[in-house]
């Protein structure tokens, strides 16, 4: 039961910050080779950097593949490269997502496909480019979901549908694949200041309401960190969790225990 990741390769999606960055930091100090992706080149080029140092500055181990995972091109890219430059797949994460929060009478159906296609689509053929690839390794997928998959958070009616389907996507490949020797699990962080809630800076109510969510987290009261989140991915994609399939864990600090107010 070890969490070495010598020889390993694992893409890292949503790579460029928060909980992307931080596991792609993690596999690197854990001996794995990582693609990492996201749309802002300067900060995936940072990542890229603060992997190589914790992983010993070897700079051959880390791939970087720049774009939207909403593009099909994308996504077959993401794979073909990291084949191409390390010559096999062990562990996807597939991180990348977005968060627009709406009452369904603001919704429109360019915010509403946005989140569909950014949070389920993506996600979903993304994986099935990279299953043949996790069949012949034997690997895993991590997919990163929210609390909110089981909250009912009228703000954020359609992020909550992504969610859910996102769990519920998980389940099913776990059940699909685990024949092939692949498992599927998720993980839900709670909140966690990263750059997809860099809108609320403009809004002081909306900032005020985020750090009373975060206070109101029983264990430790405060929000979780980057680094929690990605500790429990890289557990999961781990020999330590090799019969686990399947599940969703919360990574939330109990807060789903007595229900913070992310309404």
């Amino acid at each position: 039961m070890s969490l070495d990741f010598e020889g390993k390769v694992v893409i890292v999606t949503g790579a460029s910050s928060g909980i992307g960055a931080a596991t792609a930091k993690m596999f690197a100090q854990r001996g794995a080779k990582v693609t990492l992706c996201g749309r802002d080149v300067g900060r995936l080029n940072e990542a890229v950097e603060e992997c190589s140092k914790v992983g010993g500055g070897d700079a051959r181990r880390f791939l970087t593949v720049a774009g939207d995972v909403t593009n099909a091109e994308i996504r077959k890219q993401i794979i073909k490269q990291t084949i191409e430059r390390f010559g096999r797949l062990d562990v996807l994460v597939a991180n990348a997502g977005t968060i627009d929060p709406k009452r369904i009478m603001d919704e429109t159906e360019e915010s509403f496909d946005n989140a569909i296609n950014t949070n389920v689509k993506a996600t979903f053929f993304l994986i099935q480019i990279a299953i043949p690839e996790l069949i012949k390794s034997k690997g895993n997928i991590v997919t990163v979901s929210s609390i909110s998959s089981t909250l009912a958070v009228p703000s954020e009616i359609v992020y909550c549908m992504t969610k859910a389907a996102l769990d519920h996507m998980t389940r099913n490949l776990a059940l699909d694949l685990a024949s092939k020797g692949v498992r599927v699990n998720a993980v839900n962080p709670t909140l966690v200041f990263t750059r997809i809630y860099r809108s609320s800076d403009d809004d002081p109510g909306v900032d005020k309401f985020l750090k009373d969510c975060a206070a109101a987290h029983p264990l430790h009261g405060r929000a979780s960190t980057a680094e929690e989140q990605a500790e429990v991915i890289v557990f999961l994609a781990s020999d330590a969790a090799r019969f686990v399939t399947g599940e969703c864990i919360k990574v939330d600090g109990a807060a789903t225990l007595i229900g913070v107010p992310f309404v």
